[in-house]
């Protein structure tokens, strides 16, 4: 998720962004995220009436984008496919750059950073890439016919997943 973004309320104060744990049902999942919001005055949608007594959670255009997009990465980890954390994990231990891996698996070089900061876009994605993490040899296949990728390469990354 992005840092803490300053706000300014109805009444012209300053307010970080909130980040909480959410739990909601989707599509008879029960499903954990990180949501964002801010708090500020709850308002009455039929009379416009500020209710300076009580703060509510609000949403900018861009936090509902956000939980959204967390949300759906959720459902799509739920269902399968390997989550942003996964990803980055297996790639730091066996120091695979993320343009490389995305060579690896056939996606354009900057696929794989684009889901590590935003999360999984496709659940065939997410689970293919997960069954590579979950099985080395996948991978090693993957790398042998990767012809973006010198042999050079090939054969240090191939060490490094083999352990030989």
């Amino acid at each position: 998720m992005e840092n803490k973004k300053v706000l300014v309320t109805r009444a012209h104060q300053i307010t970080d962004e909130i980040q909480a744990t959410t739990y909601k049902k989707y599509k008879d999942l029960h499903l954990e995220y990180i949501e964002v919001y801010y708090l500020d005055h709850e308002v009455d949608e039929h009379s416009g009436f500020i209710n300076r007594d009580q703060k509510v959670k609000h949403y900018t255009k861009n936090q509902m984008e956000r939980n959204m997009k967390a949300l759906r990465n959720a459902y799509h980890v739920a269902k399968g496919a390997a989550s942003p954390s996964e990803i980055i994990d297996f790639r730091t231990k066996y120091n695979i750059s993320a343009s490389t891996f995305s060579l690896v698996l056939g996606f354009s070089k900057n696929t794989i950073s684009n889901i590590e900061n935003e999360g999984i876009t496709s659940l065939p994605t997410g689970r293919l890439i997960k069954m590579c993490l979950e099985n080395k040899n996948l991978i090693y296949q993957y790398l042998q016919l990767c012809d973006k990728i010198d042999q050079r390469k090939k054969e240090e990354i191939s060490k490094r997943l083999m352990g030989g």
